[in-house]
């Protein structure tokens, strides 16, 4: 449950091969290196899952969490609850020891649950755990850190910096017009403009191709998706990654990114263009990496949906 900023030097290892397929081990050998985040390895899920809205406490900083942005309607404190169904069958992945890896909606095979053991995670999200309704919902279990205040990094704090990120995924199950799976990162000014920075992977029926930029209120942040290998001006999608797509998949594949200094700063202009008043600044030096998540959801749109995905391996560093 921790966050890593820290400086390495010719660190080890190798992503997957070109076809997407095995596991990426983190930052490649060649030039310094700063670690800002490894999704650590975990025992179980217990502590690890948050449900702000029944709690009513805020989602912890400093630590990898999943969480989960409705309350579970079959119990009365709103948390969930033990599960032993096979999810693995939804998310790709079985945990060796359900008992204390997952957590679920009902003790009930086919509920919505959440997955936590070793270094993976997953979750299925099924729109028959929601309220009964016509009208559109969304429903989201995220795996997420939220950096602690003085922690936050910097990462385009010195010149001609450049982000990466990769990460091992896989969506075996989709169901639903509007279910997708983006990678977001969160950056702040101080002055409290909030830009939310996604590499979109899936969306099921049609893979991601085109930019998107939008206002989010209940998170009060300026979004721009940039589908992973299609639009070079904002993300570059390394050779051993895997593409974007529109249909589920078993089996890990491995994707990996970055983002430089003249790219981000070109999202912000482009930003700061579409949103005259509201985003202001250009300078990337005046932005922190507040938050890293991994926005898998499905909006109902009045019909019935579901979303089973797994994910190991998330990494964040930065390159001079």
């Amino acid at each position: 449950m921790l966050a890593l900023v820290s400086a390495v030097t010719g660190c080890g290892g190798s992503g997957s091969s070109a076809s997407g397929t095995g596991s990426g081990t983190g930052p490649p050998a060649g030039p310094t290196t700063t670690e800002l985040f490894a999704q650590p390895s975990e025992s179980g899920i217990s502590g690890n899952l948050a449900v702000p809205p029944a709690t009513n406490t805020p989602v912890p900083n400093g630590t990898f969490e999943l969480v989960l942005w409705q309350p579970d309607r079959f119990t009365s404190t709103g948390l969930l609850v033990l599960t032993g169904w096979d999810a693995g069958s939804k998310t790709g992945f079985t945990p060796s020891n359900p008992a204390v890896a997952q957590l679920g909606f009902r003790d009930l095979a086919g509920t919505s649950t959440a997955q936590m053991e070793g270094d993976t995670v997953g979750a299925y999200i099924n729109s028959q755990d929601l309220p009964p309704s016509t009208a559109d919902q969304k429903m989201m279990i995220t795996p997420e850190l939220t950096f602690a205040s003085g922690s936050q990094p910097m990462p385009f704090a010195s010149g001609n910096a450049t982000l990466h990120g990769s990460l091992d995924l896989q969506v075996p199950t989709a169901v639903g017009p509007d279910a997708y799976v983006v990678l977001d990162m969160l950056f702040q000014t101080t002055s409290g403009v909030k830009i939310s920075y996604g590499v979109a992977i899936f969306h099921n029926g049609a893979a991601p191709s085109a930019v998107t930029t939008g206002y989010d209120s209940p998170s009060n942040s300026y979004k721009l998706n940039s589908p992973l290998g299609v639009d070079q001006r904002f993300v570059t999608r390394a050779s051993d990654s895997a593409g974007p797509t529109g249909t589920p998949w078993s089996g890990w594949r491995h994707f990996d990114w970055s983002i430089s200094e003249a790219q981000f700063v070109s999202a912000l202009e482009d930003l700061t263009a579409t949103y005259p008043g509201q985003v202001t600044s250009t300078d990337p030096t005046q932005y922190v990496l507040a938050k890293v998540h991994l926005n898998a959801e499905f909006h109902t749109r009045g019909q019935s949906a579901d979303l089973g995905w797994s994910m190991r391996g998330l990494q964040l560093w930065t390159t001079p």
